[in-house]
Protein backbone atom coordinates (compact mmCIF):
# COMPACT_ATOMS: atom_id res chain seq x y z
CA UNK A 1 0.00 0.00 0.00
CA UNK A 2 1.42 3.70 -0.70
CA UNK A 3 2.19 5.40 1.91
CA UNK A 4 0.17 8.97 2.35
CA UNK A 5 2.67 11.24 1.82
CA UNK A 6 3.72 9.62 -1.51
CA UNK A 7 0.26 9.05 -2.69
CA UNK A 8 -0.30 12.46 -2.21
CA UNK A 9 2.84 12.95 -4.50
CA UNK A 10 1.60 10.87 -7.52
CA UNK A 11 -1.74 12.21 -7.57
CA UNK A 12 -0.56 15.99 -7.79
CA UNK A 13 1.76 14.90 -10.27
CA UNK A 14 -1.28 13.25 -12.33
CA UNK A 15 -3.13 16.64 -12.01
CA UNK A 16 -0.84 18.46 -13.16
CA UNK A 17 -0.37 16.36 -15.79
CA UNK A 18 -3.63 16.65 -16.88
CA UNK A 19 -4.05 20.55 -16.23
CA UNK A 20 -1.44 21.11 -18.56
CA UNK A 21 -3.11 19.22 -21.22
CA UNK A 22 -5.86 21.05 -21.21
CA UNK A 23 -4.10 23.76 -21.70
CA UNK A 24 -4.45 23.54 -25.56
CA UNK A 25 -6.88 21.54 -27.97
CA UNK A 26 -3.42 20.92 -29.51
CA UNK A 27 -0.36 22.15 -29.38
CA UNK A 28 2.22 20.47 -31.96
CA UNK A 29 5.54 20.77 -33.84
CA UNK A 30 5.26 20.09 -37.17
CA UNK A 31 8.89 20.48 -39.01
CA UNK A 32 10.24 24.06 -38.36
CA UNK A 33 6.68 24.89 -37.04
CA UNK A 34 4.79 25.10 -33.62
CA UNK A 35 1.00 25.93 -33.86
CA UNK A 36 -0.77 25.98 -30.54
CA UNK A 37 -4.83 26.17 -30.44
CA UNK A 38 -5.58 27.16 -26.52
CA UNK A 39 -8.66 26.03 -24.56
CA UNK A 40 -11.47 28.82 -24.30
CA UNK A 41 -12.65 29.31 -21.04
CA UNK A 42 -16.36 30.27 -19.67
CA UNK A 43 -15.13 32.05 -16.19
CA UNK A 44 -16.02 35.81 -15.89
CA UNK A 45 -12.99 38.16 -15.86
CA UNK A 46 -12.04 41.17 -13.73
CA UNK A 47 -10.80 42.93 -16.51
CA UNK A 48 -9.80 46.72 -16.78
CA UNK A 49 -11.97 49.43 -18.18
CA UNK A 50 -15.31 47.00 -19.11
CA UNK A 51 -17.80 45.62 -17.25
CA UNK A 52 -19.82 46.70 -14.89
CA UNK A 53 -19.02 50.40 -12.90
CA UNK A 54 -19.19 51.37 -9.21
CA UNK A 55 -19.56 55.17 -8.20
CA UNK A 56 -19.24 57.10 -5.32
CA UNK A 57 -17.82 55.49 -2.13
CA UNK A 58 -18.69 51.54 -3.77
CA UNK A 59 -15.33 50.06 -5.21
CA UNK A 60 -14.91 45.96 -5.54
CA UNK A 61 -13.51 45.68 -1.89
CA UNK A 62 -16.74 47.13 -0.19
CA UNK A 63 -19.31 45.65 -2.37
CA UNK A 64 -20.49 43.57 0.71
CA UNK A 65 -22.87 40.99 0.51
CA UNK A 66 -24.83 42.99 -2.70
CA UNK A 67 -25.91 40.72 -5.17
CA UNK A 68 -23.49 42.45 -8.74
CA UNK A 69 -20.79 41.57 -10.16
CA UNK A 70 -16.82 42.60 -9.68
CA UNK A 71 -16.49 46.32 -11.83
CA UNK A 72 -13.73 46.88 -14.20
CA UNK A 73 -14.48 51.00 -13.97
CA UNK A 74 -14.81 53.56 -11.17
CA UNK A 75 -16.49 56.54 -11.83
CA UNK A 76 -16.41 59.81 -10.05
CA UNK A 77 -18.06 63.56 -10.75
CA UNK A 78 -16.80 66.55 -9.51
CA UNK A 79 -17.97 70.05 -9.68
CA UNK A 80 -15.65 72.28 -10.88
CA UNK A 81 -16.48 75.01 -7.81
CA UNK A 82 -15.17 72.17 -5.77
CA UNK A 83 -12.11 71.41 -8.04
CA UNK A 84 -10.83 74.77 -8.40
CA UNK A 85 -11.51 76.66 -5.53
CA UNK A 86 -8.92 79.57 -6.52
CA UNK A 87 -8.42 80.25 -10.66
CA UNK A 88 -5.64 78.14 -11.62
CA UNK A 89 -5.30 75.68 -8.26
CA UNK A 90 -7.01 72.64 -9.07
CA UNK A 91 -7.33 69.96 -6.41
CA UNK A 92 -5.83 66.97 -8.37
CA UNK A 93 -5.93 64.95 -5.46
CA UNK A 94 -9.72 64.50 -5.85
CA UNK A 95 -9.15 63.20 -8.81
CA UNK A 96 -6.11 61.24 -7.86
CA UNK A 97 -7.05 59.73 -5.05
CA UNK A 98 -9.90 58.40 -6.55
CA UNK A 99 -7.53 56.68 -9.21
CA UNK A 100 -5.39 55.24 -6.47
CA UNK A 101 -8.84 53.46 -5.37
CA UNK A 102 -9.62 52.08 -8.61
CA UNK A 103 -6.30 51.05 -9.22
CA UNK A 104 -6.51 48.75 -5.65
CA UNK A 105 -9.06 47.22 -7.11
CA UNK A 106 -8.58 46.25 -10.33
CA UNK A 107 -10.73 49.07 -12.10
CA UNK A 108 -9.70 52.26 -14.08
CA UNK A 109 -11.31 55.84 -13.70
CA UNK A 110 -13.58 57.20 -15.55
CA UNK A 111 -14.12 61.03 -14.35
CA UNK A 112 -16.52 64.04 -15.34
CA UNK A 113 -16.18 67.99 -14.15
CA UNK A 114 -19.78 69.46 -14.19
CA UNK A 115 -20.77 73.01 -14.04
CA UNK A 116 -24.28 73.04 -13.05
CA UNK A 117 -26.94 70.27 -10.54
CA UNK A 118 -29.95 72.40 -10.98
CA UNK A 119 -27.86 75.70 -10.48
CA UNK A 120 -24.51 76.50 -11.60
CA UNK A 121 -21.77 75.36 -9.70
CA UNK A 122 -18.99 77.91 -10.67
CA UNK A 123 -16.26 79.13 -8.72
CA UNK A 124 -16.66 82.65 -6.63
CA UNK A 125 -13.46 83.48 -7.97
CA UNK A 126 -14.81 82.76 -11.77
CA UNK A 127 -17.72 85.12 -11.23
CA UNK A 128 -15.41 87.74 -9.39
CA UNK A 129 -13.95 87.80 -13.36
CA UNK A 130 -17.09 87.55 -15.18
CA UNK A 131 -18.65 84.59 -15.48
CA UNK A 132 -22.53 85.34 -15.45
CA UNK A 133 -25.58 84.57 -17.38
CA UNK A 134 -26.84 83.08 -19.31
CA UNK A 135 -23.13 81.38 -18.24
CA UNK A 136 -22.75 78.96 -21.30
CA UNK A 137 -22.41 81.52 -23.64
CA UNK A 138 -20.60 83.66 -21.89
CA UNK A 139 -17.26 84.52 -22.95
CA UNK A 140 -14.98 84.30 -19.89
CA UNK A 141 -17.13 81.03 -19.04
CA UNK A 142 -16.15 79.34 -22.08
CA UNK A 143 -11.91 81.20 -21.45
CA UNK A 144 -11.76 79.35 -17.77
CA UNK A 145 -13.34 76.09 -18.33
CA UNK A 146 -11.04 75.96 -21.43
CA UNK A 147 -7.98 76.41 -19.50
CA UNK A 148 -9.13 74.31 -16.59
CA UNK A 149 -9.19 71.29 -19.45
CA UNK A 150 -5.86 71.90 -20.80
CA UNK A 151 -4.78 71.49 -17.44
CA UNK A 152 -6.47 68.46 -16.89
CA UNK A 153 -5.22 67.72 -20.29
CA UNK A 154 -2.18 68.07 -19.48
CA UNK A 155 -1.62 66.18 -16.03
CA UNK A 156 -4.35 63.06 -17.08
CA UNK A 157 -4.14 62.50 -21.04
CA UNK A 158 -2.64 59.43 -21.75
CA UNK A 159 -2.79 58.38 -17.70
CA UNK A 160 -2.87 54.40 -18.07
CA UNK A 161 -5.15 54.24 -14.83
CA UNK A 162 -7.57 56.65 -16.50
CA UNK A 163 -10.06 54.45 -19.26
CA UNK A 164 -11.96 58.03 -20.38
CA UNK A 165 -13.31 61.19 -19.63
CA UNK A 166 -16.35 62.31 -20.05
CA UNK A 167 -16.93 66.32 -22.04
CA UNK A 168 -19.53 67.01 -18.95
CA UNK A 169 -18.95 71.00 -19.33
CA UNK A 170 -22.36 71.83 -20.32
CA UNK A 171 -25.48 71.40 -18.87
CA UNK A 172 -26.92 69.87 -15.80
CA UNK A 173 -24.87 67.33 -13.94
CA UNK A 174 -22.86 67.81 -17.13
CA UNK A 175 -25.78 66.04 -19.37
CA UNK A 176 -25.64 68.48 -22.26
CA UNK A 177 -29.12 69.46 -21.49
CA UNK A 178 -30.88 72.35 -19.47
CA UNK A 179 -34.51 72.28 -18.29
CA UNK A 180 -36.66 74.49 -20.90
CA UNK A 181 -39.01 74.57 -18.04
CA UNK A 182 -37.25 76.55 -15.25
CA UNK A 183 -38.57 80.00 -13.57
CA UNK A 184 -36.15 81.54 -15.02
CA UNK A 185 -35.42 79.81 -18.91
CA UNK A 186 -32.89 82.66 -19.51
CA UNK A 187 -31.03 82.17 -16.53
CA UNK A 188 -28.94 79.10 -18.02
CA UNK A 189 -29.41 78.61 -21.65
CA UNK A 190 -28.03 75.90 -23.73
CA UNK A 191 -24.63 76.88 -25.30
CA UNK A 192 -24.77 78.21 -29.18
CA UNK A 193 -23.18 75.65 -31.31
CA UNK A 194 -19.99 77.82 -31.70
CA UNK A 195 -19.68 77.71 -27.97
CA UNK A 196 -20.29 73.93 -27.74
CA UNK A 197 -18.14 73.47 -30.26
CA UNK A 198 -15.31 75.44 -28.51
CA UNK A 199 -15.71 73.19 -25.39
CA UNK A 200 -15.59 70.39 -27.52
CA UNK A 201 -12.87 71.17 -29.40
CA UNK A 202 -10.60 71.82 -26.16
CA UNK A 203 -11.14 68.42 -24.97
CA UNK A 204 -10.03 67.21 -28.06
CA UNK A 205 -6.48 69.50 -27.88
CA UNK A 206 -5.83 68.26 -24.79
CA UNK A 207 -6.83 64.67 -24.67
CA UNK A 208 -5.13 63.05 -27.70
CA UNK A 209 -4.42 59.57 -26.21
CA UNK A 210 -7.09 59.18 -23.41
CA UNK A 211 -10.72 58.34 -24.96
CA UNK A 212 -13.34 60.97 -24.18
CA UNK A 213 -17.29 60.44 -23.89
CA UNK A 214 -20.06 63.09 -25.22
CA UNK A 215 -23.72 62.90 -23.55
CA UNK A 216 -26.04 61.78 -26.08
CA UNK A 217 -28.74 64.25 -26.14
CA UNK A 218 -31.68 64.48 -29.14
CA UNK A 219 -33.13 68.02 -28.90
CA UNK A 220 -30.12 69.74 -27.89
CA UNK A 221 -27.88 67.21 -30.35
CA UNK A 222 -25.51 69.51 -31.43
CA UNK A 223 -22.63 68.77 -28.82
CA UNK A 224 -23.37 65.00 -29.05
CA UNK A 225 -22.98 64.99 -32.86
CA UNK A 226 -20.18 67.39 -32.82
CA UNK A 227 -18.81 65.27 -30.56
CA UNK A 228 -19.28 61.64 -32.07
CA UNK A 229 -18.45 63.18 -35.68
CA UNK A 230 -14.86 64.04 -34.15
CA UNK A 231 -14.07 60.63 -33.11
CA UNK A 232 -15.65 60.42 -29.43
CA UNK A 233 -17.65 57.24 -27.97
CA UNK A 234 -21.03 58.47 -25.96
CA UNK A 235 -22.68 57.83 -22.84
CA UNK A 236 -26.49 58.15 -21.90
CA UNK A 237 -27.32 58.62 -18.54
CA UNK A 238 -30.68 57.01 -18.08
CA UNK A 239 -30.39 53.62 -19.57
CA UNK A 240 -33.68 50.97 -18.79
CA UNK A 241 -35.92 53.71 -18.38
CA UNK A 242 -39.05 52.45 -20.36
CA UNK A 243 -41.91 55.15 -18.84
CA UNK A 244 -41.18 58.50 -17.71
CA UNK A 245 -44.08 60.23 -17.35
CA UNK A 246 -45.64 58.83 -20.61
CA UNK A 247 -42.20 58.73 -22.72
CA UNK A 248 -39.56 56.40 -22.36
CA UNK A 249 -35.65 56.58 -23.42
CA UNK A 250 -35.00 53.28 -24.12
CA UNK A 251 -37.67 53.82 -27.38
CA UNK A 252 -38.59 57.58 -27.71
CA UNK A 253 -35.01 59.11 -27.10
CA UNK A 254 -32.00 57.32 -27.33
CA UNK A 255 -32.59 55.11 -31.32
CA UNK A 256 -33.66 58.61 -32.72
CA UNK A 257 -30.57 60.95 -31.11
CA UNK A 258 -28.58 58.27 -32.43
CA UNK A 259 -30.08 58.45 -35.87
CA UNK A 260 -30.26 62.37 -35.74
CA UNK A 261 -26.66 62.27 -34.50
CA UNK A 262 -25.51 59.58 -37.06
CA UNK A 263 -23.41 58.07 -33.98
CA UNK A 264 -24.05 54.03 -34.66
CA UNK A 265 -20.87 53.79 -35.42
CA UNK A 266 -19.14 55.66 -32.91
CA UNK A 267 -18.09 53.01 -30.68
CA UNK A 268 -15.83 52.02 -32.91
CA UNK A 269 -13.33 55.37 -31.77
CA UNK A 270 -14.42 55.75 -28.13
CA UNK A 271 -16.46 53.68 -25.35
CA UNK A 272 -19.79 53.39 -25.28
CA UNK A 273 -20.92 53.84 -21.30
CA UNK A 274 -24.64 53.55 -19.96
CA UNK A 275 -26.19 54.61 -16.65
CA UNK A 276 -29.34 53.45 -15.12
CA UNK A 277 -32.63 54.93 -14.50
CA UNK A 278 -32.83 54.20 -11.12
CA UNK A 279 -31.46 50.47 -10.99
CA UNK A 280 -32.35 47.35 -11.99
CA UNK A 281 -33.79 46.24 -8.54
CA UNK A 282 -36.55 49.34 -9.30
CA UNK A 283 -37.10 47.83 -13.61
CA UNK A 284 -37.80 44.72 -11.75
CA UNK A 285 -40.33 45.54 -9.35
CA UNK A 286 -41.89 48.12 -12.39
CA UNK A 287 -42.34 44.71 -14.55
CA UNK A 288 -40.08 46.03 -17.38
CA UNK A 289 -38.40 43.94 -19.50
CA UNK A 290 -34.42 43.36 -18.78
CA UNK A 291 -33.77 41.03 -22.02
CA UNK A 292 -35.17 44.29 -24.43
CA UNK A 293 -32.95 46.45 -22.13
CA UNK A 294 -29.77 43.93 -22.33
CA UNK A 295 -29.63 43.66 -25.68
CA UNK A 296 -29.83 47.02 -26.14
CA UNK A 297 -27.07 47.71 -24.49
CA UNK A 298 -25.02 45.12 -26.87
CA UNK A 299 -26.53 46.28 -29.92
CA UNK A 300 -25.37 49.22 -28.65
CA UNK A 301 -22.01 48.23 -28.57
CA UNK A 302 -21.65 48.92 -25.01
CA UNK A 303 -18.15 48.45 -22.46
CA UNK A 304 -19.61 49.55 -19.38
CA UNK A 305 -22.79 49.94 -17.45
CA UNK A 306 -23.62 51.57 -14.38
CA UNK A 307 -26.38 50.54 -11.96
CA UNK A 308 -25.39 52.35 -9.26
CA UNK A 309 -23.28 49.79 -7.44
CA UNK A 310 -26.82 48.44 -6.17
CA UNK A 311 -27.55 45.04 -6.10
CA UNK A 312 -29.25 43.10 -8.59
CA UNK A 313 -32.68 41.04 -8.58
CA UNK A 314 -31.54 37.62 -7.68
CA UNK A 315 -34.21 36.65 -10.49
CA UNK A 316 -32.33 38.39 -13.33
CA UNK A 317 -28.69 37.70 -11.70
CA UNK A 318 -27.55 34.32 -14.19
CA UNK A 319 -28.59 36.47 -17.04
CA UNK A 320 -26.50 39.81 -16.19
CA UNK A 321 -23.99 37.45 -15.64
CA UNK A 322 -23.52 36.58 -18.81
CA UNK A 323 -24.01 40.01 -20.08
CA UNK A 324 -21.29 40.84 -18.25
CA UNK A 325 -19.17 38.87 -20.14
CA UNK A 326 -20.02 40.43 -23.59
CA UNK A 327 -19.60 43.89 -22.35
CA UNK A 328 -16.73 45.17 -23.99
CA UNK A 329 -13.75 43.14 -24.89
CA UNK A 330 -13.19 39.64 -24.36
CA UNK A 331 -10.58 38.16 -26.09
CA UNK A 332 -9.97 34.58 -27.08
CA UNK A 333 -6.58 33.63 -28.63
CA UNK A 334 -8.04 30.74 -30.52
CA UNK A 335 -4.75 29.62 -32.71
CA UNK A 336 -0.52 30.86 -32.49
CA UNK A 337 1.68 29.63 -34.70
CA UNK A 338 5.50 30.45 -34.78
CA UNK A 339 8.84 28.58 -35.30
CA UNK A 340 10.24 26.07 -33.66
CA UNK A 341 13.89 27.33 -33.46
CA UNK A 342 15.13 31.11 -34.35
CA UNK A 343 18.47 32.79 -34.20
CA UNK A 344 19.75 35.61 -31.62
CA UNK A 345 19.06 38.85 -32.97
CA UNK A 346 16.96 37.60 -35.74
CA UNK A 347 13.67 37.83 -36.14
CA UNK A 348 10.99 35.74 -36.26
CA UNK A 349 7.02 36.03 -37.65
CA UNK A 350 4.00 34.78 -35.56
CA UNK A 351 0.42 34.35 -36.62
CA UNK A 352 -2.31 34.30 -35.18
CA UNK A 353 -5.98 34.04 -34.99
CA UNK A 354 -7.81 36.15 -32.12
CA UNK A 355 -11.65 36.23 -31.70
CA UNK A 356 -13.20 39.15 -29.65
CA UNK A 357 -16.56 37.81 -27.83
CA UNK A 358 -17.10 40.97 -26.56
CA UNK A 359 -19.24 43.82 -28.50
CA UNK A 360 -16.37 46.72 -28.32
CA UNK A 361 -12.60 46.64 -29.04
CA UNK A 362 -9.81 47.80 -26.49
CA UNK A 363 -9.48 51.39 -26.34
CA UNK A 364 -6.66 52.31 -24.16
CA UNK A 365 -2.92 51.63 -24.40
CA UNK A 366 -2.07 48.16 -24.58
CA UNK A 367 0.79 45.99 -25.80
CA UNK A 368 0.58 42.16 -26.81
CA UNK A 369 3.85 40.73 -25.93
CA UNK A 370 5.76 37.92 -25.77
CA UNK A 371 8.06 36.71 -23.04
CA UNK A 372 10.94 33.83 -23.28
CA UNK A 373 11.43 32.47 -20.06
CA UNK A 374 14.90 29.93 -19.86
CA UNK A 375 14.06 26.28 -19.68
CA UNK A 376 17.47 26.13 -18.15
CA UNK A 377 17.12 29.58 -15.31
CA UNK A 378 13.39 30.76 -14.45
CA UNK A 379 15.08 33.75 -13.67
CA UNK A 380 16.32 34.20 -17.30
CA UNK A 381 13.51 36.13 -18.56
CA UNK A 382 13.05 38.30 -22.10
CA UNK A 383 10.37 40.29 -22.90
CA UNK A 384 9.14 41.49 -26.42
CA UNK A 385 5.90 43.87 -27.71
CA UNK A 386 5.20 42.79 -30.49
CA UNK A 387 3.75 45.24 -33.68
CA UNK A 388 -0.16 43.86 -33.07
CA UNK A 389 -2.64 47.23 -32.97
CA UNK A 390 -5.19 45.99 -30.08
CA UNK A 391 -7.47 48.43 -30.96
CA UNK A 392 -8.35 46.56 -34.43
CA UNK A 393 -9.35 43.29 -32.77
CA UNK A 394 -13.19 44.23 -32.99
CA UNK A 395 -16.06 42.07 -32.25
CA UNK A 396 -15.51 38.46 -34.38
CA UNK A 397 -12.48 37.06 -35.89
CA UNK A 398 -9.46 38.68 -36.60
CA UNK A 399 -6.06 36.91 -38.17
CA UNK A 400 -2.81 38.97 -37.20
CA UNK A 401 0.78 38.59 -38.55
CA UNK A 402 3.41 39.73 -36.28
CA UNK A 403 7.05 40.53 -37.02
CA UNK A 404 9.14 40.44 -33.01
CA UNK A 405 12.76 40.29 -33.17
CA UNK A 406 14.92 37.81 -31.03
CA UNK A 407 17.33 39.75 -28.32
CA UNK A 408 20.67 39.61 -29.65
CA UNK A 409 21.88 39.49 -25.83
CA UNK A 410 19.84 36.04 -24.94
CA UNK A 411 21.69 33.01 -24.93
CA UNK A 412 21.46 30.04 -26.82
CA UNK A 413 18.92 27.23 -25.28
CA UNK A 414 15.37 25.90 -25.17
CA UNK A 415 12.65 28.72 -24.00
CA UNK A 416 9.20 28.40 -22.91
CA UNK A 417 7.18 31.26 -25.25
CA UNK A 418 4.59 33.01 -23.22
CA UNK A 419 2.33 35.70 -24.23
CA UNK A 420 0.08 38.36 -22.43
CA UNK A 421 -1.29 41.94 -22.99
CA UNK A 422 0.92 44.35 -20.95
CA UNK A 423 0.79 47.75 -19.43
CA UNK A 424 3.52 49.22 -21.64
CA UNK A 425 5.01 51.41 -18.67
CA UNK A 426 5.95 48.08 -16.73
CA UNK A 427 5.55 45.38 -19.06
CA UNK A 428 3.19 43.50 -16.49
CA UNK A 429 0.33 41.27 -17.61
CA UNK A 430 -2.79 43.47 -17.91
CA UNK A 431 -5.63 41.46 -19.55
CA UNK A 432 -6.80 38.78 -18.71
CA UNK A 433 -7.85 36.45 -21.60
CA UNK A 434 -10.50 33.84 -22.27
CA UNK A 435 -8.38 31.75 -22.53
CA UNK A 436 -6.51 28.31 -20.47
CA UNK A 437 -3.04 28.04 -19.30
CA UNK A 438 -2.32 31.59 -17.14
CA UNK A 439 0.69 31.29 -15.35
CA UNK A 440 0.72 32.54 -11.87
CA UNK A 441 2.15 36.06 -12.91
CA UNK A 442 -0.49 36.63 -15.28
CA UNK A 443 1.05 35.20 -18.92
CA UNK A 444 -0.23 32.32 -20.75
CA UNK A 445 2.17 29.23 -21.85
CA UNK A 446 2.54 28.33 -25.36
CA UNK A 447 4.64 26.12 -26.26
CA UNK A 448 8.54 26.38 -26.60
CA UNK A 449 11.41 27.18 -28.76
CA UNK A 450 14.97 26.98 -29.35
CA UNK A 451 17.21 29.78 -29.81
CA UNK A 452 20.57 29.29 -31.41
CA UNK A 453 23.97 31.91 -31.81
Amino acid sequence: MLQIPVFKKLLSAVQALLISGALFTSCGTHSDTVVVKPVEIDSTLLNPGRGFTSTGRSLNENLGDRIHPLCGVYQQRIFWDVLEPEEGEINYALIDSAMARAVRNGQMLNFRVMCQDVDMKVPKWALSAGVKSPFYDNAVFIEKQINLIKALGARYDGNPDVCFVDMGTIGQWGEWHVDPDAKDPAKIVFPSDENARKIIDAYFAKFKKTPLVALIAFKQKYGFQYGTSKGSGWRADCWGDMDSLGWNHMKGVYPQALDGAKAHEAWKNGPVALETCWTMEEWFKRGWDIDYTLNKALEWHATGVNNGTESIPKEWYAKVVEFEKKLGYRLVLSELTFPSKAAKGKAITCTMKWQNKGVAPVYNMYELAIQLVSKKNAASKFIIASDVDLKKLFPGSTDVKSSITIPAQIEAGEYEVQLAIVAPATKKPAIKLAIAGKTQDGWYSMGTIAIAD
